[in-house]
């Protein structure tokens, strides 16, 4: 439920009432009926409708939001004398991100939402609040992939690969202004945007592969719909949102060569579909409808890309400083 709801529903219960910003500090007890927390660039609020109630903690974001709810239970668990309901940036080896948070009067984060009260028995967090993932479980370096997998390590996402052009004119491309590219690590962007509590896909970075550049966007989806990136040369773009759906897109001088969706390239349409052809053969798929009627089989998007690219990035690129932008549209 968004808050707005909480309130109106309220509002029904109660009659009119006039909603109340506590700021983004105040004791559990305080965030009750009109009276709610919200984050200074108000992308952040928590509301409590009554005292059996939980709290529901909304995260806005362009294009929609997402809800969280703390259990009455556990709420009980938070009101505590001299603590205050927050939020921190907490930082782990991968970046960081805002988090809803119980302080004491020493700012000392004593509870995290969705991952309990630091220090406490069955918790997954002792020390850091946060744990970086099991290295173990990145995959093989040596995967034609790897550099997603161990560098990126993202579920969403769209890669472009840009021939012949340096990555500060494939940022221009994609709209970044000369002042809004600096030099970063794809770890130390993160970190960035997370503080910043920029929307993700406006988060792009721009890794030199020899004379060409590879394109990220993390959760973003334009680069598969910008056949104008390659003006003047050649591109290839892949993406995946975080429920599955995908784009494949090839181009020449501003023109579709071959584009499909959902992972099926029988489906390709575009002036050269032939461009996929040899790829498609090296990855042992000779006839793509009998590949894609088969359920079985799974497209590797990221492969194809590479290799329709001719490209092969390493780990080593992908955790080099990159040329960044966060971009302000």
């Amino acid at each position: 439920m968004l808050y707005d709801d909480g309130l109106a529903l309220y509002s029904v219960l109660t009659g009119p009432i006039r909603a109340v910003s506590l700021g983004d500090r105040a004791p559990v007890a305080e965030i009750l009926g009109s009276r709610f927390l919200e984050s200074p660039n108000g992308k952040r609020t928590v509301v409590r409708q009554h005292e059996q109630a939980g709290l529901v903690h909304k995260r806005k974001f362009v294009g929609g939001g997402f809800t969280t709810v703390v259990q009455p239970a556990e709420v009980r668990t938070l009101l505590r004398p001299d603590t205050w309901l927050t939020w921190r940036f907490l930082e782990t080896d991968d970046g960081g991100a805002w988090e809803l948070v119980l302080v004491d009067a020493a700012d000392e984060v004593l509870w995290i939402c969705g991952r309990g009260h630091v220090g406490s028995p069955g918790s997954d967090h002792a020390d850091d609040p946060r744990q970086p993932e099991d290295e173990a479980e990145a995959g093989d370096e040596a995967s034609l992939i790897a550099w997603m997998d161990v560098g990126l390590d993202l579920e969403a996402y769209c890669v472009t690969v840009i021939h012949d052009v340096d990555p500060d004119e494939a940022l221009r491309r994609f709209g970044a202004t000369d002042a809004e590219i600096s030099t970063a690590t794809w770890t130390e962007l993160l970190r960035r945007a997370g503080y910043e509590d920029v929307d993700w896909h406006h988060v792009v970075a721009a890794f030199p592969l020899g004379p060409h550049t590879l394109l990220v966007e993390d959760n973003g989806w334009e680069g598969a719909n910008r056949p104008d990136l390659s003006r003047g040369t050649f591109a290839v773009s892949s993406y995946c949102s975080v429920n599955a759906d995908t784009l494949f897109l090839v181009s020449r001088d501003g023109e579709t060569l071959a584009t499909f969706q959902e992972n099926c390239p029988s489906d390709a349409e575009g002036s050269d579909i032939g461009v996929l052809t040899r790829a498609l053969s090296e990855m042992g798929i000779d006839d793509p409808q009998a590949f894609d009627d088969d359920d079985e089989n799974f497209l590797e998007d990221l492969e194809l890309l590479c290799r329709v690219a001719n490209v092969r990035p390493t780990v080593a690129d992908i955790t080099a400083p990159a040329r960044v932008t966060i971009l302000s549209r």
